[in-house]
């Protein structure tokens, strides 16, 4: 399959797609069984969080180092490595012994499934046109709640008879098969075409005027290119983007990580629902989340990313009043619920264009995993802090301010940056 055919590009996206529902299937699957772990290994929710928290900690690290790894080496290289590194995490966790062997297994698959996010955007927007950059993005996205829900499913079917053990067990299947079939992806022509350039400065010198004559099939900073990456965020526009997606990006995670991830557990306090029954609702939630993810990446193919981010903040907002401050019975909350969950985590279908449109090709592979890692570190303090946050306010106010305050607030970084344009060619942006 050539790289810019139709196939291709549907290949993949569907491969980004499966790669990133493994990688949320594996972290999700850690919250929905939770309990099961608690018990055998005798911990607490706060201990807990600090698995989560060191997960996070440790994606933080391998987005660091994974990002210059895309722009030298090559993005293929390191979608492969990443997936491997997970796997190996997942599968043994179900081998754990005792809570340090359950963190550190844990932290291993934490660490690289969440490097998974910025690879799989950065070589899936190379690889697909700009036309329908909008929607497939927002696809990719949606891995994340159609893999929250497979394992949701395998919580609630699987583990009862089986244990927790089977259910990472089972999650490794799939993430082997995937890493398989991840071995007909082709490196993307832009970075290729980078790759060739740098290979040619090398047997140049350090004169650095003859390095505007070496021929490119794709618009390039030459005089930035030849430097570090790191280097290249450190000043102007990309410095700038660096600054303002950061603060974007904390304000989103830690805003959705209240409202999702310790979901089941404010709704069995707030209506008395069992395990069973809160953790099917945010299953619904999650299956719902899937065409807020997809529209919303299609609108940002139409209206842009700015407008589309703006409009379902704001439609989500009386949606979280409604859930926090009116809903007093479990079926005036769960319809709320529902819209929320495709309007308010809806956004994510467009984040990943965020971080990956904002750089040039030159350096999108490390602004990209940097970007990547202030969404890790949003979810590092919300998964540590949100548990004493709830104990202190109670799950209402604390999701209140989440929806209300917290998420609105992302709008103003992304309003104060250059609008990226909607179906443009990636460096016409930014070069």
């Amino acid at each position: 399959m050539k790289h810019n055919s139709r196939a291709y590009s549907s290949f993949v996206t569907v491969i980004a797609f499966l790669g990133w529902s493994i990688s949320a299937m594996d972290a999700s699957l850690f919250f929905f069984v939770a309990p099961e772990i608690m018990d055998e290994f005798d911990f607490s929710l706060s201990d807990f969080g600090i698995i989560v928290a060191g997960g996070f900690l440790i994606a933080i690290l391998f987005n660091l180092i994974v990002g210059p790894l895309m722009d030298y080496l090559g993005r293929k290289i390191v979608f492969q490595w990443i997936l491997l590194l997970m796997t190996i995490g997942t599968f043994l966790t179900g081998l754990s012994w005792n809570f340090e062997s359950l963190s550190l297994f844990r932290i291993l698959a934490t660490g690289s499934a969440f490097a998974e996010y910025a690879v799989g955007a950065t070589i899936l927007i190379e690889s697909v046109s700009a036309k329908n950059r909008g929607w497939i993005v927002g696809f990719m996205a949606a891995g994340w709640p159609a893999g929250t829900a497979v394992s949701i499913l395998l919580s609630l079917y699987i583990v009862p008879s089986l244990g927790w053990r089977s259910a990472f067990f089972i999650a490794a299947i799939p993430a082997f098969l995937i890493i398989i079939i991840r071995m007909y992806i082709k490196e993307p022509g832009r970075s290729m075409d980078l790759f060739k350039f740098r290979q040619t400065t090398k047997t140049l010198g350090t004169d650095s005027r003859q390095y505007e004559i070496i021929p490119t099939d794709f618009k390039i900073n030459k005089e930035e290119a030849i430097k570090f990456t790191y280097l290249q965020l450190t000043k102007g526009e990309l410095l700038k983007n660096t600054i303002f997606i950061w603060i974007y990006m904390n304000f989103v995670v830690i805003a959705y990580g209240l409202l999702i991830w310790f979901a089941p557990y404010w709704m069995s306090h707030a209506y008395q629902l069992s395990w069973y029954e809160a953790t099917w609702a945010v299953g619904a939630g999650s299956l719902i989340s899937i065409l807020g993810f997809i529209c919303c990446g299609w609108l940002s193919g139409i209206i842009g990313i700015r407008y589309v981010n703006t409009l379902f903040i704001i439609l989500s907002i009386p949606l979280t009043v409604w859930m926090t401050f009116y809903a007093e019975t479990y079926s005036t909350f769960l319809p709320a619920y529902l819209l929320w969950s495709f309007f308010g985590a809806g956004i994510w279908g467009v984040i990943p264009r965020i971080f990956t449109e904002a750089f040039p090709t030159r350096a999108r592979g490390t602004g990209s995993s940097i970007n990547s890692a202030s969404c890790w570190l949003g979810w590092g303090v919300v998964s540590y802090f949100a548990p004493r946050i709830i104990e202190v306010n109670g799950y209402n106010s604390a999701i209140a301010i989440a929806g209300i305050i917290l998420l609105p607030l992302a709008l103003i970084p992304l309003w104060i940056m250059r609008e990226i344009p909607t179906s443009r060619e990636l460096e016409d942006y930014i070069s």
